[in-house]
């Protein structure tokens, strides 16, 4: 279970400018499905785990305390998909350093966590004004504009800004061919993740007995719990029919805030995020729709 999946609905407004950005950069693809990318926090290196949901960037204390921050009166109040409210402190930096990129006036939260290897996460939040493109079979990252020609195939995203304090991206997507909803994109989720939000499943027709149900305590308040509903949904797909993810194992959660939320690895092996343009281009040619 990811650590910092209680961080997923964070994401804090700040100006930032791309610098030297064409050069890609390796990552680590994790038996998870998670992204490990290496990068500095004003010049301090670190590991971190990016995160497309997670928000803003959030570090670990025991890496923090490298930075030789002070004390500070601000602070955040977020919550998890599940509902729980979470206030963290803000902190700000000068920089923040992954290959080439230097992105500038960057905030973070921490985090009193110990996870061998990993030092935090990094949100989408620095590239609110550069695109990111991940490729998952060659495991680089890039932040250049992709060319007119690989623009043909893309999903839409809305971009949620809560008066410039936070901001998720989401897309609409067909569950089980039956009914549309909007569903938070998740990196940080891992593999093969989709939860869907459990009053869904009356819409849907599905019989809880006929699903693993488990309660879940909050880790943070063991007065908060959720019922989770485990089992098969048929499909899922994107508004324009692709990609279309088909005999999924999906979560139905009582009580979660969103429709749903799902992973990025069933867009395909290369996507590119574009804030900017509010859309997620998709680099896997089979079967795509051009729009």
């Amino acid at each position: 279970m990811k650590c910092y999946q209680f961080f997923v609905a964070l994401l804090l407004l700040a100006g930032t400018r791309s610098v030297n950005a064409q050069t890609p950069i390796p990552f680590t693809l994790l038996e998870s499905g998670h992204i490990l990318i290496e990068a500095a926090f004003n010049g301090v290196a670190g590991n971190f785990i990016f995160d497309t949901g997670g928000g803003h960037n959030l570090l670990f204390d025991s890496f923090a305390r490298k930075l030789g921050r002070s004390e500070t009166p601000n602070f955040f109040t977020a919550h998890r998909a599940t509902g729980e409210a979470l206030t963290v402190p803000i902190y700000y930096i000068d920089s923040l350093t992954i290959g080439e990129l230097v992105v500038r006036n960057q905030v973070y939260s921490t985090f009193d966590l110990n996870v061998s290897g990993i030092d935090g996460i990094i949100s989408l939040q620095p590239f609110e004004h550069t695109p990111v493109t991940i490729d998952f079979e060659n495991q680089i990252i890039s932040f250049e504009e992709p060319k007119a020609e690989e623009k043909q195939h893309y999903i839409d995203i809305q971009i949620a800004d809560y008066a410039g304090k936070a901001l998720d991206i989401f897309t609409n997507v067909r569950l089980n061919d039956q009914v549309t909803i909007q569903v938070l994109l998740d990196s940080g989720a891992g593999n093969s993740s989709f939860w869907f939000n459990a009053r869904l499943m009356d819409i849907l027709k599905l019989e809880k007995s006929g699903f693993e149900m488990t309660t879940k305590t909050s880790e943070f308040d063991p007065e908060q719990s959720n019922v989770f509903y485990r089992g098969a949904v048929r499909s899922v797909q994107t508004e324009n029919g692709y990609p279309r993810k088909e005999n999924l194992n999906a979560m139905f959660v009582e009580g979660m805030i969103y429709e749903g939320k799902t992973g990025i690895d069933w867009l395909g092996s290369r996507i590119t995020i574009s804030i900017p343009e509010k859309r997620i281009y998709l680099f896997d040619q089979k079967n795509a729709n051009s729009r």
